[in-house]
């Protein structure tokens, strides 16, 4: 079977490949091809629907088994009731032992998916999915407690870990528990899942189960993510520990630290702190100081979130009618990241996306003070990862919000850590012992120390240098394996 040059999936979530992409393999499970109808209404270019249709494909060659919307496990009870739903935090359905011959887990791992009832930003319950990763044994701990009041079973508790991910995409097929490697793959979940803890990851309403996503709406995020955790403790009550830690990268530390501003207002008992790497904490301020085409992906999102939430917003207000048809084409081929960043990014030198002043509106005034991180009371223990070269969440956005907490809340427990010439994703990597020994400590009964530290991390001189390509980008990707090598 010929193997053809390989794709980097890098190139499609950046947007970054101009020429016609060329497919990883022959192994894809789609054979999707827009029809002329869609790509006049979207107005693609031949080059633009080329790699519509490459990164499309190669988005579903990653789901597990089937595509999210055609996986049955995503569709609610036939007794759910839309007109007066369940309070959030109620379990709606449990899969007990997934199939992960679907997917790309580590040996030793095994999982189950759930549907919930969260909290949207308004107060009302909306169905949402989380998957639940398992390690063989868990990580032991003398001072864990189980959820209900007696471990029945006396079975040894999982500690849980409740992890918040980067981002997969604006649609209902981009739930996290339906990709083979999970969307984070080692950068996360498989990490912290073969180090004993019991991962708990929520998809954010509006992937996975048919809801709109809300995207970028970090409080209903961290409201997902404090209802999954206690949907998944309902679900195994003599299992998982009532103490977890929350932790996330990206989309998801910005979800995280937000978490650790809801517990400040609203405290869950067994919280014991916050990991937040490579965090927003100022959306429209890290969108503005990097190059507008590689973020236009992201904007389309963010105005799909406020188009759901924010009653005197429209999707009109921020996107031009290309925008629109874009953003209509990909709900109705349901794309992810990948496919989104090919009709938002490639396409924004000669078809504007975005209408100009849309940053400086009313909408994006309310979506900065609804939104931001930093400055506003937490709940601590929290550890801040930041890369010093991350194009996405830029260093000096995430430090001057660092600073400005610290400078009014100085006796809270904030550890900021700045790891040099590190990016966006790679700083999970550079500090991985680092943050798996915070988290263990938590669970640990550590006491961190009080108030605010900040340090600054490089690899001893040794080992530095310019040749180190692998500290700036990914160069690799899962493959599922179906030639059962």
């Amino acid at each position: 079977m010929a193997i053809k040059k390989l794709l980097s999936p890098i190139l499609l979530l950046l947007g970054c490949a101009y020429a016609q992409l060329q497919s990883q393999n022959n192994t894809f499970n789609s054979t999707f091809r827009l029809t002329s109808q869609q790509i006049k209404a979207a107005n693609l270019s031949e080059t633009t629907a080329h790699n519509v249709e490459v990164a499309l494909n190669f988005e579903r060659s990653n789901n597990a088994g089937s595509l999210t919307q055609d996986d049955p496990f995503y569709v609610l009870p036939k007794d759910y009731d839309y007109a007066n739903p369940p309070p959030p935090g109620t379990v709606l359905k449990v899969e007990e032992h997934t199939n992960i011959s679907l997917y790309t887990l580590p040996m030793g791992l095994s999982m189950s998916r759930i549907l919930y009832s969260s909290e949207a930003l308004n107060g009302s319950s909306v169905p949402a999915s989380a998957y639940v990763l398992w390690p063989y044994l868990p990580r032991t701990f003398s001072k864990l407690t189980p959820y209900s009041d007696t471990n029945s079973s006396g079975q040894a508790l999982f500690p849980v870990v409740a992890l918040a991910h980067g981002t997969s995409g604006q649609t209902t097929a981009c739930a996290p528990s339906n990709l083979r490697g999970l969307w984070d793959d080692f950068h996360e979940p498989f990490a912290i899942a073969l180090a004993g803890y019991a991962v708990v990851a929520p998809d954010y309403v509006g992937l996975g189960v048919a809801e709109i996503s809300t995207y970028f709406i970090l409080p209903a995020h961290a409201n997902d993510v404090f209802h999954g955790v206690a949907a998944a403790q309902k679900a195994w009550p003599d299992q998982l520990s009532q103490e977890f830690v929350v932790a996330g990268q990206s989309q998801g530390g910005a979800v995280a630290w937000a978490s650790a501003q809801r517990q400040a207002k609203r405290p869950v008992k067994g919280y014991l702190g916050t990991m937040a790497a490579s965090p927003f904490t100022n959306v429209l301020a890290d969108i503005s100081a990097d190059a507008m085409a590689e973020n236009n992906a992201r904007v389309v999102g963010i105005a799909q979130g406020l188009n759901s939430v924010l009653p005197t917003f429209s999707l009109s207000d921020w996107l031009t009618d290309a925008g629109i048809a874009r953003w209509k084409l990909l709900h109705e081929i349901q794309g992810c990241g990948a496919t989104g960043g090919q009709l938002f990014n490639t396409g924004a030198r000669t078809v504007p996306i975005l209408r100009d002043g849309w940053n400086t509106s009313e909408a994006a005034m309310w979506f900065s003070n609804v939104t931001t991180n930093g400055g506003r009371p937490f709940a601590g223990p929290m550890l801040v990862l930041q890369g010093t070269d991350d194009p996405n969440a830029n260093e000096p956005v995430t430090t001057l919000s660092v600073n400005k907490t610290c400078a009014m809340y100085p006796d809270n427990q904030l550890e900021y850590i700045r790891w040099e010439n590190i990016t966006h994703v790679p700083v999970l990597y550079a500090g991985q012992h680092l943050w798996l020994d915070w988290i263990r400590d938590r669970f640990a009964g550590v006491e961190a120390p009080k108030g605010c530290s900040t340090q600054t991390m490089k690899p001893p001189s040794r080992i530095n240098g310019a040749g180190f390509k692998g500290w700036a980008s990914q160069t690799w990707f899962l493959e599922y394996d179906v030639y059962g090598i």
